[in-house]
């Protein structure tokens, strides 16, 4: 009997996920049962985080205050950083209540926390990398730990920007929190499409440019050339009244003078840094873990990098910088602010735990109280020449 090529490819790929269940069980530390459904294994004992996340879902009374603080912060108790004056501005015409952002691709499109923290008191969120059209992403594995640090190769899945737009938008506006779209492409028409697209939705405070990414073909070209960074910065500063970010890429042969080209092109603000190409080889099997060999490293591995970075931008233009790489603390965000970073954004750290943020803002908070500075603005580049 004859049979369709879609039964063909689907008895294939059955085939290849049996031949790649005990690997991916092994890869994740997890049970074949869980590798193979997804599902937690009830009888496995539960790690401390996850009994504490299981014990904010299930409990009804703190989702409903979650919600309520995002739709109405006034009405929420005081939190650890009120009466603190911790407002930066992040990008020429961005002021924020404060100096700590999510990192994108770290925090799906906030709402996914929203249940889990009060995202409201964010100075602003940095949602998934955005293109023109839905993008499937790439071939597994898409994740791998590395010492200090995870390397990824997501591939920008995401459903496109209008859709993006028709989805969260109304979400974002009742979040109670900024929101700033991550823009990705592979020409210059299409940062400006996406930015077109997402003319107008709500919540939306500005728009960061990812030049940079170094899991999609060609990702890195933008990010690498100063004149092709600039080009891009004037497409979609043509496109929009909102500030433009450029996020800069380590991998760049002169980061510094492609801060440069992008100021002079007119971005608003920057940010430095993304992520660090790596990669992990698989022993046993003689070959990349990743199923497109190379990805992007990040966590505290780069954060010396990331500050290094900061420091060197921060001397070259006269534009807001966002420190991006690493920030697992407040500790390490006074890095950043003192390299000469108006904010930071937290990322990977949220993998571990989703509080990291809030935890990150609170410490901000009790430095500023603990030194008697008036605002957090005072130690912006305080260790710059």
């Amino acid at each position: 009997m004859s049979r369709s090529i879609e039964e063909s490819l689907e008895e294939a790929a059955a085939v290849e996920a049996d031949e790649d269940l005990p690997e991916l069980a092994d890869l994740d530390g997890a049970s074949a049962a869980e590798a193979d459904t997804g599902e937690p294994d009830p009888d496995r004992a539960p790690s401390d985080l996850g009994l504490r996340l299981h014990a904010a879902l299930a409990d009804p009374g703190a989702r409903s205050a979650a919600t309520a603080q995002a739709r109405d912060p006034g009405g929420a108790p005081p939190s650890p950083e009120s009466g603190v004056d911790l407002a930066v501005e992040v990008a020429r015409g961005l002021r924020l209540r404060n100096p700590v952002l999510t990192a994108a691709g770290t925090f799906g499109q906030g709402v996914e926390y929203a249940e889990l923290i009060a995202v409201s008191r964010l100075g602003a969120i940095v949602n998934k990398g955005t293109t023109p059209s839905a993008r499937p992403g790439n071939p597994q594995y898409r994740i791998a730990e590395t010492p200090s640090g995870i390397l990824n190769s997501i591939g920008l899945e995401n459903p496109g920007a209008a859709e993006v737009a028709r989805r969260y938008g109304a979400a974002w506006a009742e979040l109670g929190v900024p929101v700033i779209v991550n823009v990705a492409g592979y020409s210059v028409d299409d940062y400006a499409y996406v930015v077109h697209e997402m003319a107008g939705t709500p919540g939306v405070v500005a728009y960061e440019l990812n030049v940079s990414c170094p899991n999609v073909r060609g990702g890195m070209l933008f990010g690498s050339d100063p004149d092709l960074a600039a080009e891009v910065t004037r497409a979609v500063k043509a496109e929009t009244d909102l500030p433009v970010i450029v996020k800069l890429t380590p991998n760049a042969p002169d980061v510094v003078a492609v801060a440069r080209a992008c100021e002079e092109a007119g971005a608003d603000g920057l940010t430095a840094i993304n992520t660090v190409l790596g990669m992990r080889i698989d022993t046993a099997r003689r070959r990349p873990v990743l199923g497109t060999g190379s990805g992007g490293l990040s966590g505290p591995a780069i954060r010396p990098i990331a500050v290094h970075l900061t420091y060197q931008v921060a001397q070259a233009v006269t534009i807001p910088i966002i420190g991006a790489g690493g920030v697992t603390s407040a500790q390490d965000a006074l890095e950043f602010l003192m390299a000469g970073a108006s904010a930071v954004q937290v990322g990977t750290a949220t993998f571990a735990d989703p509080l990291a943020p809030l935890k990150v803002l609170e410490g901000l908070a009790s430095y500023v109280r603990e030194q008697g500075l008036a605002s957090i603005r005072e130690v912006i580049g305080a260790a710059l020449p």
